[in-house]
């Protein structure tokens, strides 16, 4: 099986190795260069489900309202930029540069 090198530098795997291996997007492959002219990938991470993604918010952000008699705006502000910062973290994890 082949595949070509695009302008950007990347390959395009075909879609019944994704298929065989359960290789979908956002999964982290390592990349290893075996001699002079061999490179291997290896699934080294799976991405998150969607509700596994639901489920770590869900468990980072447990207990924050508690010990709360009321709801400030500090308070939603603070939810807020928790939300952006896990946000971005997930985001990197799926698309490293």
């Amino acid at each position: 099986m082949e595949t070509r090198l695009s302008s950007k530098g990347q390959i395009t795997l075909p879609s019944d190795i994704r298929r065989r291996l359960n290789i979908k997007t956002g999964d982290v492959l390592a990349v290893k260069v075996i001699g002079e002219n061999s490179i291997v990938l290896e699934v080294k991470r799976k991405a998150p489900s969607s509700d596994e993604k639901e489920e770590d918010i869900f468990t980072i952000t447990a207990g924050m309202w508690r010990d709360r008699n009321e709801i400030t705006e500090g308070f939603l502000g603070e939810l807020r930029r928790s939300d952006l910062k896990r946000l971005e973290e997930l985001t990197n994890e799926q698309h490293p540069d």
